[in-house]
């Protein structure tokens, strides 16, 4: 019998906490060539933080700012800090294989694996403290999971 071994896939993305996500993602598509890929907010039915997601080949950054100046989680964090990564988000092939040995190994779990559905599959996630105030996310797609694909 071998002993299980979660594999680490790759980067998935990268959220940036800032002040002005709209001319964050701006910036690196008319800078850097990134093109904008997705965004969540007003108008699409959130009303806490809007969300301008970014990609160039397989490079993903999410920009997310608070729509409510009173939100004092991000503005706690963005008065410590500035403008910065938030979350660095991995693909992995076992997100409660990677989360519990991550636990057992003395990382803390800010959210244990979860799983959520939709009309394009399932995505499990799970989310451990790291250093300061950044966190990091694993995400793993089930195999029918067409979320990244090019036309929507």
């Amino acid at each position: 019998m071998s002993a299980q071994v979660g594999n680490y896939e790759g980067f998935d993305h990268v959220v940036y906490w800032v002040g002005n996500a709209k001319q964050a993602a701006t910036y690196y598509c008319t800078r850097f060539g990134f093109k904008e890929v997705a965004y969540r907010g007003l108008e699409t039915g959130h009303r806490d933080i809007v969300s301008h997601v970014v990609k160039q080949d397989k490079i993903t950054f999410v920009f997310q700012s608070a729509l409510n100046p009173n939100n004092k989680v991000f503005s706690d964090h963005l008065g410590l800090h500035g403008d910065g990564i938030k979350d660095v988000v991995f693909t992995v092939d076992d997100v409660y294989f990677i989360h519990n040995r991550a636990i057992q190994k003395g990382a803390k779990s800010i959210r244990a694996p979860f799983e959520e559905k939709d009309q394009h599959g399932t995505v499990i996630m799970a989310t451990i403290a790291t250093y300061g105030d950044t966190k990091h996310t694993f995400v793993q797609l089930d195999e029918g999971h067409d979320c990244r694909s090019d036309d929507g």
